[in-house]
C-alpha cells in the first residue's frame, strides 16, 4: 500500500509518497526504482494499489506509447489519459478478470500533478481537481486531518507534504518511510526523460520521521515582515506579547486611577473656604 500527498501553497506545488511495497505479510522500502513518483512528459503521476500498474506505465514509457503524450492541461485531458490507459489494460495487458468487467474500474488510485494543478483519480476513474491539497491511498484520512489542521499556519508546502505523509506513516501499518517529495515546476516538462523515474536533483528524500518540532509556523497578527520562527519560539513570542499587553493594560489602568484621584483632590481643594 502507499500514501500519496499533493499540496499547493503560495504558488508552489509539491507531490510526495512513501516507499513501502508489500508482498502479502512482507514489506520492503529499499527496492530498486521503489519510489512511487513517476515522471511523465507533461506531469508527475503517483499511484497507490497494485505495483503491476507501475510495470505497465514503465513499459508504456519505454515503448513510447501515444498515451504518454497527454498534456494534462485540464480535467478532460486527465480523464482521457485514464480512459486510454484502461483500454490498453483490457486490450494489451489483459488485466481485467473474465466476467468482472465493469463500467470502468482500476483497483489503483492516482494523483496527477502539474506545475499549476492537482488531480485525484479514484479507482472508478473519477477525476477531481483539488484547489489546495489532497491525499490518496492507505492512511489518507490521517494525512487529510493533518493538512486541515496545519494548512493555514505552515507556510512551506514541502513541510506540509512531509508532515501529512508522516501522519499516515505514524498511524497506518501500510505506510512507511523513507518519503519522497518533489516540487513540481514548469521546467520539468516538455521533453521525454530517459528514465520514467528520472527526477534529477529536485527530488528530496526524507529517510526517517522528523516530526513537527522545527516546523515554521505563523499565527494571526504576526508581522509577516519578520523572519519566521519555530513553533516553540513562536509560542514563546506570543506569550511575551500577551504579557506585554497585560502590563500595558495595567499601566493604563493605574494611570486612569491616578488621574481620577488627582481630579478628586482638585475638586476637594476648590470646595474649601479660605
Amino acid at each position: 500500500m502507499t500514501i500519496l500527498v499533493a499540496v499547493k501553497k503560495n504558488g508552489r506545488v509539491f507531490l510526495g509518497a512513501d516507499r513501502i511495497t508489500t508482498f502479502g505479510q512482507e514489506y520492503f522500502t529499499d527496492l530498486v526504482n521503489g519510489g512511487k513518483i513517476i515522471k511523465l512528459k507533461h506531469a508527475y503521476l503517483a499511484t497507490s494499489g497494485y505495483t503491476l500498474l507501475d510495470n505497465v506505465l514503465e513499459h508504456m514509457h519505454q515503448t513510447n506509447h501515444k498515451v504518454m503524450e497527454n498534456k494534462f492541461s485540464d480535467r478532460a485531458e486527465v480523464f482521457q489519459f485514464f480512459l486510454e490507459l484502461y483500454t490498453e489494460l483490457k486490450k494489451q495487458y489483459t488485466l481485467t478478470d473474465t466476467g468482472k468487467d465493469t463500467y470502468a474500474g482500476i483497483y489503483n488510485v492516482f494523483l496527477v500533478v502539474t506545475e499549476k494543478s492537482i488531480y485525484g483519480i479514484s479507482n472508478n476513474l473519477t477525476v477531481t481537481e483539488f484547489p489546495s491539497y489532497v491525499a490518496k491511498g492507505a492512511g489518507s484520512d490521517y494525512s487529510l486531518g493533518c493538512l486541515y489542521a496545519l494548512y493555514d499556519t505552515v507556510d512551506d508546502g514541502r513541510e506540509l507534504t512531509r508532515l501529512a505523509l508522516e501522519a499516515a506513516c505514524h498511524f497506518c501499518i501500510y505506510c512507511r518511510e523513507p518519503l519522497d517529495i518533489i516540487e513540481v515546476k514548469a521546467g520539468d516538462f516538455g521533453k521525454s526523460s530517459k528514465a520514467y523515474k528520472d527526477h534529477g536533483p529536485s527530488l528530496h528524500t526524507v529517510p526517517s520521521r522528523k516530526g513537527a518540532k522545527d516546523v515554521i509556523t505563523t499565527f494571526p497578527g504576526d508581522n509577516k515582515n519578520e523572519p519566521r520562527q519555530g513553533a516553540a519560539k513562536v509560542s514563546a513570542a506570543a506569550a511575551a506579547r500577551t504579557k506585554s499587553k497585560i502590563n500595558a493594560e495595567k499601566k493604563a489602568a493605574s494611570k486612569r486611577s491616578s488621574n481620577t484621584r488627582s481630579a478628586k483632590t482638585k475638586t476637594s481643594t476648590r470646595g474649601k473656604k479660605k
